[in-house]
């Protein structure tokens, strides 16, 4: 009974179930911001996505991440020019 019970606990453990279950975990405390902006590019098989925020440590700056089916990246610059 013991060795079948264990069996369970770790084929429980291994289910692709908890990877939502390990973020969380590992991400205790730390915030969340939501975007300022998010949209989609209209690409012809690319679907582009783009959020856009101001940094909590600098709202002198305007970040972009752009991700799309095969790359993704970050832009920021200035928005007191």
């Amino acid at each position: 009974m013991r060795i079948k019970l264990s069996t369970f606990i770790i084929a429980l453990l291994l289910t692709p179930v908890h990877a939502g279950l390990w973020e969380k975990i590992t991400t205790i405390g730390v915030r969340t911001v939501v975007p300022t902006s998010e949209y989609l590019i209209e690409t012809p098989g690319w679907n582009i996505r783009v959020y856009e925020w101001t940094p909590a440590d600098n709202s002198n700056i305007r970040c972009l991440f752009a991700a799309g089916s095969q790359k993704g990246g970050v832009a920021c610059y200035s928005i007191n020019n």
